[in-house]
């Protein structure tokens, strides 16, 4: 790989945006992938590529993500071997193009700052939500603008591609199939799929040139939907560079591999006097309690310790350790709702509990356990099930010594 002279490159990671269309609590920019985050992922290329100088990280304009993005950049910086605080994070604006004019003000700034002019420095717009970028394509983008006015990376249809026929006026409504709608192969003309590529990004400009051309995209009123438009609209020769299918955009969940995992739990607690008996935060009446540190939930520990379990975060001892004074006679429900933030992004796909017990008889207050449990785990009541049993007079439970709970749990979260 040959040396780029004195232009120096930056790269522009476009993650500003909240993600609405992925239907998750999280920006999908900070979904797990790739064992972190979709973000760090992206921009973890740009940051191990020898040939970019700078990064900037354009975070949402309200700040509500400054200090997570600020924790990725540590991080980015620490495995990359850049020096502290040398990624920079800024704040985007309401649509993607303020976004990219903010990165394209502080790739400004860092060009006063080397010494060098607009004319010098190249820019790579990214858009965060395609972490499967390559160091090649990467590499590529680079090189390609020692010839180039600017390009943008791209990967040929393998799909037929058929266009609406906008002269038809039943058809010109809305240029996006709908489900209640159906457009005849007749009335769509065939287009020549060897013409056609689907863009991606990075999108590499140099920096005087892009800059131009967002400002008189501005004064024009001309709006598009990426970089290379706003490049065109400005009279920019943009040329095409080979891109991957792995450099796909993540937008629905249907775009992010989602992986199950499943994990079991069991616990025990023994009958005692003077304590109150609490099953998945239902109030059993009973002559005995059980004991514990908690309020001895038993159920809902055996589910706390499958859904840990599947998530890989060890058990409820690690986390609530009856030595610790802050949960003596704790809520289980409350201690739940904390595990379930700690699965983060992972979607709970439906938890099974058994309940080991001689007595008391658990039957009437099955369907407000089920309903605690889901409304404490935010998931339908048809994706928990809590049934009772006992050991036919065997063992301790039989013996009406204590009682005992198995749960299973299982997660969908991505790689």
């Amino acid at each position: 790989m040959e040396e780029k002279g004195n232009t120096k490159a930056y790269a522009i990671i476009v993650a500003a945006g909240k993600g609405t269309r992925m239907g998750t609590e999280v920006p999908k920019q900070l979904l797990s992938y790739g064992g972190s985050t979709v973000l760090e992922t992206a921009a973890g290329v740009f940051a191990r590529h020898p040939l970019i100088d700078r990064m900037i990280i354009v975070a949402p304009r309200d700040g509500s993500l400054d200090e997570r993005y600020r924790e990725i950049a540590r991080s980015l910086e620490e495995k990359s071997g850049r020096s502290e605080g040398s990624i920079l994070i800024i704040r985007g604006g309401g649509e993607r193009s303020d976004s990219v004019m903010a990165g394209l003000g502080a790739a400004s700034f860092y060009a006063g700052e080397d010494g060098c002019s607009a004319d010098d420095v190249i820019v790579l717009i990214h858009d965060a939500a395609r972490p499967g970028v390559s160091e090649d394509i990467i590499t590529r983008n680079i090189e390609a603008m020692e010839s180039c006015e600017a390009v943008c990376t791209a990967v040929p249809s393998t799909d037929s591609i058929r266009i609406v026929n906008c002269e038809n006026t039943e058809y010109i409504g809305s240029l996006a199939l709908k489900e209640t709608i159906t457009y005849p192969i007749m009335n769509t003309d065939i287009v020549r799929r060897e013409l056609v590529y689907r863009v991606q990004t990075p999108q590499t400009f140099r920096l005087s040139d892009i800059t131009g051309a967002y400002g008189l995209a501005a004064s024009d009123g001309y709006t598009a939907t990426d970089d290379a438009a706003i490049a065109g609209h400005a009279g920019i020769k943009v040329a095409i560079i080979e891109g991957s299918a792995a450099n796909s955009k993540i937008t629905t969940k249907e775009d992010i591999h989602m992986a199950t995992r499943s994990g079991i739990g069991y616990d025990v607690h023994r009958f005692v006097p003077e304590r109150p008996l609490i099953l998945c935060g239902t109030p059993i009446p009973s002559n005995l309690g059980l004991d514990g540190h908690s309020d001895a939930d038993v159920a809902v520990h055996a589910l706390m310790d499958a859904l840990l379990g599947a998530a890989g975060l060890g058990d409820i001892g690690r986390h609530f350790p009856d030595t610790d004074d802050r949960y003596k006679g704790a809520d289980s429900m409350k201690l739940l709702e904390e595990v379930k933030g700690m699965l983060g992004d992972a979607h709970i796909v439906n938890v099974d509990i058994t309940i080991i017990a001689q007595e008391p008889k658990l039957a009437p207050y099955i369907d407000q356990m089920r309903d605690n449990v889901a409304g404490t785990l935010g998931i339908p009541a048809s994706a928990v099930n809590v049934k009772a049993t006992t050991e036919e007079g065997l063992g301790f439970t039989g013996r009406r010594e204590g009682m005992a709970a198995m749960a299973v749990a299982a997660i969908e979260g991505s790689n």
